[in-house]
Formats: structure tokens, C-alpha cells, sequence
């Protein structure tokens, strides 16, 4: 199923209508723009506009995400998770890892100080600035630091308490807005919403602002699977009374395609050479059908510096091997300045599958150098500009099931990339 670039070029007139109307409330959500972004505070002139990032080139990431955050230091104080940050970059330095993806916006909360959002649960001493801190180490250690976020996804059904600070989320949620939508349990953001948009790109100014940042990293997390009709029937039916051939298809992947362009303009309007790049699942049919995210607009319309495709499988995988599904990949940037790099499946070391072959199932248990192995084939066969690996606790804090593979495989990596 393909959306068509004219029926976008239609939603233009769509999101001008949207932002200035304000309707009668529907009959499963309400449009009313009563809970504005007034209150929303206006950036600081950004810390990261006299910036000059640090690049690497070749890279090789590790994403520290709120999962480390949670399992590695959530009850730290300031002391400890110093000590914890500088063993982290100490670790991934001493395997020759470069950049770090940051963790910063997980679930409309915060891992740093933010006016916007309230500070993640997961970091709950507000005492310290985790981002902050982390940044410090990172930078002394020489290595490209992003925040990641996750614009769209916020906090499960049943707990809208936890949605405290200047945004109005919160808000939304109460006036049963379809600014914000529930899906299988969690609530949602709907990029269709001008204000929508300007909340999420507001907290990427708010970073900007407080930080000397490389650069802003997104994932795959944009309509979340399973998203219903009613998501955003109202904003979609007012669209469709300008334009009736438009599809629900083409008008959400036009509305992320939006909210793409507005975070990387906002990005290289502080500072052009900071990057801003997306983690899109790695199998791009999901891309289009579940999620409504097509890398390959972002790549035509410039608005991606990088991809980093979750090619989180192995060579013998049945339905995605690695090869192939790099090789996928790399057809969308292909020609272009955007740089392509692969996400690796370090939490796969030691694991077994159940994918209908015996080969592919005991793949992981029974090689201890996937990963330098899909590194290499990476660089040296296609050319890439280098990887990233999820995560860090998946190679620093295995279990002990995997600690022995983990180690093993680390060897490889290290002696893979201190020869080049």
C-alpha cells in the first residue's frame, strides 16, 4: 500500500485550516484548543547555537536508554551516579565506542531538568541534572553525545498524576482532547495538531538550550501499532471536506513527515551543523503499515541527516537477514547525503529464537562474533559510516546466562575496531 506525494502536497491547505479552527466538540473526542501552549515557556537563547559538535566518522554508538537509567542508577544521588557515569564512558571507551544516544524523552518526561516536562520517574532526585552530568563525562572522554526522544509515546492509562509541568498534556487528557488519544493503554500524542507539534519541538529548543549537544536523536516510535479510526477522526474528517480523495493513510504519513521537518528545521535553525537523525524500525513494510513512517520521504526531502535502521536479526534469519535487509536499506539512501548506519541487537548475544529453523533459532548461542561480523560487513563490504549498538546494559550488564558469550563477543569487537 503506497501513499501518493500529491495527496500530501493537498494536506498543506489541511494544517492551515486545522490551526486556526475551533470547532464544536465531537462525539468521541473533543478539538477544542482550550489548553494552549501560552503557558509553554519561551527557550533560551541556545547553549548549543556557538557549539561545535564532534563528529566521528567511522561511528560506533551504544544508546543508553531509560531502561539503563532505571536498572543501573535510578536511586543514585549525585555521588554515585557520577561514579556510574564515568565507569559507563569509561566502559565504552576502552571498546573503542565514539557516540552515545542519550536517553532524555522517553514518555513525555524528562531525564534532565526541564520547564517543560516533569522529571522521569525513573530519575527521580531532582536534586542533579543526569544529562548534564553524563554530558560532562562523555565530552571529556571526546565522544559525540545525543539526546534521544521519543516525541509521540506518554504515560499508560491510569497514570495521567505522573503528567505534572508546564505542557498540557495533562489538560487534554481531562477534556477528552484528541490532541491526545489512548491506544492499547498508553496515551498518544497526534501529530496532526499544530500545537501538538510545537509541544514536541519545544522540548528539542529546551535541550538545545541547555546543552552542548551533537546532535537530536529520534526512534521508531511514531503511530503506535494498532492505532484505530477514531485516533483522530475528527482533524482527519476536517481535512477531508477540502480534499475527499485523501486517504487516512496518506493524511498520517503527511502529519510525521511534518513533524519531522519542524524538528529538523528547529534543529539546524540553532546550529546547521548539529545532526538530527532517526532509528526507524528496521523492517520498513512495518514502517509504512503500522506506523506510518516513510524514511524515504525524509531522505527526499532532506530533513534527516542519518538513518540508523533497527536491523536487529541474524545472517540466517527466515524472513529478514541481515545482508538483505542492509542491503534494503541502503537502495533509500543511495545518492544522497544521508548517512546510513545499522542498528545492532547486542541484547540478542546468547539468546535463542524460535524462527522455524534450526540454524537461525541457535544463531546467537552459537557465534560469539555476530556483532563484529555485522560490524564488518557494515564498513568494510558496504561502506557505512559505522553502527550503533542497543544497548549498553545488553554488553556491560549481561546475565549471567549471557556474561561469557557477552565477554567473548566484546574481544571481538575491540580487536575489530582498534585494526582499523
Amino acid at each position: 500500500m503506497k501513499h501518493k506525494g500529491p495527496l500530501r502536497k493537498l494536506l498543506l491547505c489541511s494544517f492551515l485550516l486545522l490551526s486556526g479552527c475551533s470547532p464544536e466538540a465531537a462525539e468521541t473526542a473533543s478539538a477544542s484548543p482550550s489548553a494552549s501552549l501560552e503557558s509553554t515557556p519561551t527557550p533560551m537563547p541556545a547553549v548549543s547555537a556557538a557549539y561545535e559538535p564532534l563528529n566521528h566518522s567511522p561511528e560506533y554508538g551504544v544508546w543508553w536508554s531509560y531502561i539503563e537509567y532505571r536498572s543501573l542508577c535510578a536511586d543514585e544521588d549525585e555521588t554515585a551516579f557520577r561514579a556510574t557515569a564515568e565507569a559507563a564512558v569509561r566502559n565504552m571507551q576502552d571498546l573503542g565506542i565514539n557516540t552515545i544516544y542519550i536517553h532524555a524523552v522517553a514518555f513525555t518526561d524528562a531525564l534532565y531538568d526541564s520547564e517543560i516536562y516533569p522529571r522521569s520517574r525513573y530519575m527521580p532526585d531532582t536534586s542533579y541534572d543526569p544529562l548534564a552530568i553524563f554530558l560532562e563525562y562523555v565530552h571529556e572522554a571526546g565522544m559525540h553525545a545525543e539526546a534521544w526522544i521519543n516525541p509521540m509515546r506518554s504515560v499508560a492509562v491510569g497514570e495521567e498524576d505522573l503528567l505534572t509541568g508546564n505542557n498540557p498534556i495533562r489538560g487534554w487528557i481531562e477534556e477528552n482532547n484528541e490532541r491526545v488519544r489512548p491506544v492499547s493503554g498508553r496515551w498518544y500524542l497526534n501529530p496532526a495538531y499544530p500545537e501538538v507539534r510545537q509541544l514536541i519541538v519545544s522540548v528539542v529548543q529546551e535541550l538545545l538550550s541547555k546543552y552542548e549537544l551533537d546532535g537530536i536523536h529520534m526512534d521508531d516510535y511514531f503511530y503506535p501499532s494498532g492505532t484505530e479510526k477514531k485516533f483522530d477522526a475528527y482533524v482527519y474528517s476536517a481535512a477531508q471536506k477540502d480534499h475527499p480523495d485523501l486517504t487516512l493513510e496518506a493524511f498520517r504519513v503527511s502529519n510525521v513527515d511534518q513533524l519531522v521537518k519542524e524538528i529538523h528545521d528547529a534543529v539546524k535553525g540553532v546550529n546547521p551543523s548539529i545532526r538530527f537523525g532517526i532509528s526507524p524500525a528496521g523492517n520498513n513494510e512495518n514502517n509504512h503499515s503500522l506506523y506510518y513512517a516513510y524514511p524515504e520521504d525524509w531522505v527526499a526531502q532532506g530533513t534527516v541527516d542519518y538513518l540508523i535502521p533497527q536491523i536487529y536479526w541474524g545472517f540466517l534469519h527466515p524472513l529478514k537477514p541481515y545482508e538483505a535487509t542492509l542491503q534494503e536499506w541502503l537502495t533509500i539512501t543511495a545518492g544522497t547525503n544521508v548517512v546510513l548506519m545499522p542498528g545492532l541487537a547486542a541484547y540478542s548475544i546468547g539468546e535463542k529464537y524460535d524462527l522455524g529453523s534450526k540454524k537461525a533459532n541457535q544463531e546467537w548461542v552459537a557465534n560469539d562474533d555476530m556483532l563484529e561480523r555485522q560490524t564488518a560487513m557494515a564498513l568494510d563490504t558496504y561502506g557505512c559510516n559505522g553502527v550503533v549498538y542497543y544497548s549498553y546494559s545488553s554488553l556491560w550488564a549481561p546475565t549471567k546466562e549471557t556474561e561469557e558469550i557477552v565477554e567473548n563477543e566484546i574481544v571481538h569487537i575491540k580487536n575489530y575496531i582498534s585494526s582499523r
